[in-house]
């Protein structure tokens, strides 16, 4: 898969007919996978090249974060076997309305001879266009687009907002089901040695800044390093039992099996499941006994 960066406007070097995956596609969840999937056997009936073209990051408000960052947003859709993944910074295109999107990035840039969308697909200044306007567009220059159907959980619609409420209220196990494991890629970062001295080292990582903030409290999480994944326990807040005063909402993982030192290594903690509240324990002693059943509850969900 070759990857282009369209920041500047300039060409992106596609020169063979493409099928165009449109979306933000923060969550990657699977709604966002039937239109990869869409795109991927289009563009083979039209023997045309596969594109998924996205943002560099999420066209939303200032405060909002994204669940993938662009990096993992890349790695997910690897997977789906598509030929070309280009990456625009979305206030270039803001501005341009509806027929200038359609002329100039997908007509022009992309070489798109069809495209595939969700049902609320949003295209031009202010989203005044939609899927149902896009298929027109290219049915007019004798093209095809696929419009997916809305995928639905617990009666609301499957979309990036629903799973970053999942995150916030701890609802990890619901967000697995429905799409990659929300995770947290980082460096990890020298620490007060607290855990080596009960018997539980830990790891401890920054929140990138762009990043959903998980509900505070203990979960089941793995780490790969390198080509291995370990089974984890991760605490994510601000330690209250073994620094009170401290502020700086972080992660902090004891990896189970493995006690070698990573200072300066970037590792990934996928998440899985939550165990517990943050909270104040009255002692180490009585700490350290609810981390060995939190490691205990860790080994069973894998195991």
């Amino acid at each position: 898969m070759k990857i282009y960066d369209l920041k500047t406007m300039q060409l992106c070097g596609i020169t063979e007919n493409t099928v165009v995956a449109l979306g933000t596609f923060d969550g990657c969840h699977k709604g966002h996978l039937s239109v990869f999937a869409s795109c991927a056997s289009l563009a083979r009936q039209m023997k045309a090249k596969s594109v998924v073209y996205t943002f560099s990051s999420i066209p939303m408000t200032k405060s909002a974060r994204c669940i993938f960052s662009l990096d993992e947003k890349i790695r997910l859709i690897k997977k789906f076997g598509i030929d070309y993944i280009c990456i625009e910074d979305f206030e270039n295109v803001s501005s341009l309305d509806g027929n200038g999107f359609f002329e100039n990035i997908l007509r022009g840039a992309l070489k798109a001879q069809g495209a595939v969308c969700g049902f609320n697909f949003k295209f031009g200044n202010g989203g005044a266009f939609g899927a149902e306007d896009l298929k027109n567009m290219f049915e007019n220059v004798g093209g095809c687009v696929q419009i997916c159907e809305k995928t639905a959980f617990e009666n609301e619609v499957l979309s990036s907002t629903l799973l970053r409420k999942f995150i916030e209220n701890g609802d990890i196990e619901k967000l697995v089901h429905l799409a990659s494991p929300y995770s947290i890629y980082a460096k990890v970062k020298e620490g007060k040695h607290l855990g080596r001295t009960i018997g539980v080292p830990t790891i401890n990582q920054s929140i990138p800044k762009d990043k959903v903030i998980p509900k505070r409290g203990v979960y089941i999480t793995e780490c790969e390093i390198g080509e291995d994944v370990y089974p984890s326990i991760t605490n994510v807040g601000v330690r209250p039992t073994t620094d009170p005063y401290g502020s700086e909402q972080n992660i902090e993982t004891h990896i189970i099996g493995f006690d070698k030192e990573l200072y300066g290594s970037f590792i990934r903690v996928n998440f899985y499941k939550f165990l517990r509240d943050e909270r104040k324990f009255p002692s180490l002693d009585e700490l350290k006994a609810q981390i060995q059943k939190d490691i205990e509850a860790s080994k069973s969900y894998f195991f």
